[in-house]
């Protein structure tokens, strides 16, 4: 598990291109703010704004040339829990 100081080194380091970033200043708000909509009911533009800030999220990082960091997260959880399973317990 990353502490503070290293997830602020790599967030920073795989946002450094300047089209990832401002997209990311617009996206990120609204992705979270669209997530805020939906748990209010409000559905509709709930969704829109969640899929559209992940959208711009995504844009960022096709133009910076990595991976989004939920995709990332998802391959390290999936790994650690694949790892888990193919481990053999001692009884």
């Amino acid at each position: 598990m990353m502490n503070a100081k290293e997830f602020v080194i790599d967030y920073v380091g795989r946002h450094k291109h300047p089209v990832n970033a401002c997209l990311h200043i617009v996206g990120v708000p609204a992705a979270f703010y669209g997530m805020f909509l939906l748990i209010t009911g409000q559905f509709v533009w709930g969704a829109a704004l969640t899929a559209a800030g992940y959208f711009l999220q995504y844009l960022g990082h096709k133009a910076q040339g990595n991976e989004v960091g939920e995709v990332t997260l998802i391959k390290h959880i999936w790994k650690n829990v694949a790892r888990k399973i193919s481990t053999p317990r001692n009884s």
